[in-house]
């Protein structure tokens, strides 16, 4: 991998993995093929490894500069709820309020539990999916993370920064190791955010490493950490592709699972930081094409969207009596699904999304008379 961005402060191949995931998420509920195969969960694992990644980065970045400065914590807590508020709040609440006018029968039956990013924990309680309304389960922990992730980052003493996030990734497979052990709670235990502490931790973890002075500053030390990580990435690829593949070979056990979830964590730490820094070759040029990227940015209403487009294409055509597959076949209503759901997407990233995100510059995580006195600092 190269040790260098694609562009400063912009990891352009991270959008085409972002492509990538969500992807993986869509054939997943849209694919009977892809969902007898077991790989649903890989997307949105993916999406917790980068969002731990990228949130833990901006985090260590703001509380340095604030150090320097002598600035408090305050500033970057409320730029920080402020920038998420502008990037997720608006397109949700309004495919919210959309889904539940055209009658979503989910949505509605569980809208105070959606209104308050708690569809997870709605999920847990019934002990079922909820239809269209379920892939919302993990936007609702992506949003209690960022509740509880700049208090750990920001006040937590450096030199237990590490090991506390280790302690996170722990407590993943503990408590699903010992769920399963005590018979609670079933597969839907896998909701609840402590079931992804390991993902969005290792995420989180990797930009620790890259924050800390020994990797910026030792370049022998960078490059044998960048080895070993795609090491462990490919050996974490055999060794799920290994369970995934020939499982009649053990029988099935809680250990056997969460070993299969650690050797995704390392592929997808492996991924990340390649993509990050750089992948060369085809892998770099196919992450960083323009169509992927485009992807990438418009992930969110992709994601946000998905499970509602056929949900609704499928009830207005059972309204006016349509067999659209014995019409068109299920490639066919397979490829008006896309079409739809890239229409929809795209419209909301210009039209909603990409203008919002603009107001995101109002909320420095260091405010600019401090960054003034830095500077002074500097030449003196």
């Amino acid at each position: 991998m190269n040790s260098k961005h694609t562009a400063p402060g912009y990891m352009v191949q991270l959008d085409g993995l972002r492509a990538i995931a969500v992807a993986m998420v869509i054939l997943f509920h849209w694919t009977p093929e892809v969902k007898e195969m077991g790989l649903g969960g890989l997307g949105v694992q993916l999406f917790f490894v980068l969002s731990g990644y990228l949130i833990t980065g901006i985090l260590l970045d703001a509380r340095t500069k604030a150090e320097k400065v002598g600035a408090g914590k305050g500033q970057i807590i409320k730029s920080f709820y402020a920038r998420r508020l502008l990037r997720i709040f608006p397109l949700f609440y309004l495919v919210i309020l959309l889904t539940t006018l055209l009658g979503s029968h989910n949505m509605l039956l569980y809208l105070p539990w959606h209104l308050s990013y708690l569809s997870n924990i709605a999920i847990f309680l019934e002990g079922h999916w909820i239809g269209e309304a379920s892939h919302l389960w993990s936007l609702a922990v992506e949003e209690q993370f960022y509740l509880l992730w700049p208090f750990v980052i920001l006040f937590t003493p450096k030199r237990y920064l590490t090991s506390t996030v280790i302690g996170f990734i722990l407590l993943a497979p503990l408590f699903k190791l010992t769920c399963a052990f005590l018979e609670i709670g079933g597969s839907r235990l896998g909701v609840l955010p402590i079931s992804s502490f390991h993902f969005l931790g290792a995420g989180a973890l990797l930009a620790i490493v890259e924050k800390s002075s020994r990797f910026k500053e030792n370049v022998s030390w960078r490059n044998s950490f960048g080895v070993w990580v795609q090491r462990a990435g490919i050996a974490g690829l055999i060794v799920f592709s290994f369970f995934q593949f020939v499982p009649h070979l053990f029988s099935f056990s809680p250990g056997v699972a969460v070993l299969k979830e650690f050797a995704i964590i390392f592929l997808f730490i492996s991924l990340t930081m390649g993509a990050a820094h750089g992948f060369a070759g085809t892998a770099g040029s196919l992450l960083a094409a323009k169509p992927m990227v485009y992807l990438g940015r418009i992930s969110y209403g992709l994601y946000l969207l998905h499970n509602f487009v056929p949900y609704f294409v499928t009830k207005l055509l059972r309204h006016y009596h349509i067999n659209a597959e014995e019409m068109i076949g299920a490639g066919g209503l397979l490829f008006v699904y896309t079409v739809l759901l890239l229409l929809l997407s795209a419209f909301f990233w210009h039209v909603f999304e990409s203008r919002l995100n603009k107001y995101k510059s109002h909320f420095p995580y260091v405010a600019k008379q401090e960054k003034k006195e830095l500077l002074v600092k500097s030449k003196m």
